[in-house]
């Protein structure tokens, strides 16, 4: 998935992806022990759009970018 496309879900709702995801990365290497694997490039995949998810939270937090966390400092313009 696209930065763009997780820049339009809020807070809630990436966090909840984000626990999805480490589910299945956790079913996915679990299988892979099993030697269950479909796709080797899978979690390549996942990891990077988890760490994209991770990202855009921990900017919000800071402020960085996308929406002020409450109670956190103004910035003059």
């Amino acid at each position: 998935m696209k930065a763009s496309a997780w820049r339009d879900k809020g807070d809630i709702e990436l966090k909840e992806q984000i626990e999805q995801m480490r589910r299945e990365l956790f079913d996915a290497r679990f299988r892979s022990g099993q030697d269950e694997v479909e796709e080797r490039g899978k979690f390549r995949k996942m990891r990077r759009d988890m760490a994209r998810a991770l990202t855009l939270l921990r900017e919000r937090e800071q402020g960085i970018r996308g929406a002020r966390p409450v109670g956190g400092p103004k910035k003059e313009s």
